[in-house]
């Protein structure tokens, strides 16, 4: 029996396997049309069944492509309707919005009216109060500036009175 030599070292050399592939493909399509050419048909009828499967694939192209721009339009046309529809919402949000907007500012400066009004209110009627007290205060003072004497017979009169000519 043989044994092996663990000793050795082995190399491996790994080939792109893909390439071989792609040689093969080249050469099928190579081979396929060398079979066109030398088929056993004559050259007018191989001429004529190759205009025929082209005007086929090409009719078979253009109507496919027909069906395919007939698509487009059709989901184009549902796009746009998505688009304007989606667009009236928006402006309709838009005005309900600049509505609010005004209905929102028009109740606030009536707030602000009012508010200033109540103010201007309260300043007036504190103005009038204090005119009040400072019409008090002067009365106050000018009984403060009257002296009051008591006059023989007990009763009082008040110097520089007009009905007290004695003072």
């Amino acid at each position: 029996m043989a044994t092996r030599d663990e000793s050795r070292e082995v190399t491996v050399i790994e080939t792109d396997s893909g390439a071989g592939l792609k040689w093969f493909v080249y050469g099928a399509l190579l081979g396929a049309g060398l079979g066109i050419l030398f088929a056993p048909r004559a050259g007018e009828e191989t001429r004529d069944d190759l205009s025929r499967r082209a005007r086929r694939l090409k009719e078979d192209a253009s109507e496919k492509l027909g069906a395919l721009v007939d698509e487009v339009e059709t989901r184009g046309r549902s796009l746009k309707g998505t688009v304007e529809t989606w667009a009236d919402d928006v402006a309709g949000e838009l005005r309900d919005g600049k509505r609010e907007i005004r209905r929102t500012a028009t109740s606030a400066r009536d707030d602000l009216e009012r508010r200033l009004a109540e103010a201007r209110r309260r300043r007036r009627a504190a103005v009038g109060v204090d005119e009040e007290l400072e019409i008090d205060l002067i009365d106050d003072e000018e009984e403060d500036e009257l002296d009051l004497d008591v006059d023989g017979d007990g009763g009082f009169a008040a110097v520089g009175d007009d009905r007290n000519p004695g003072g």
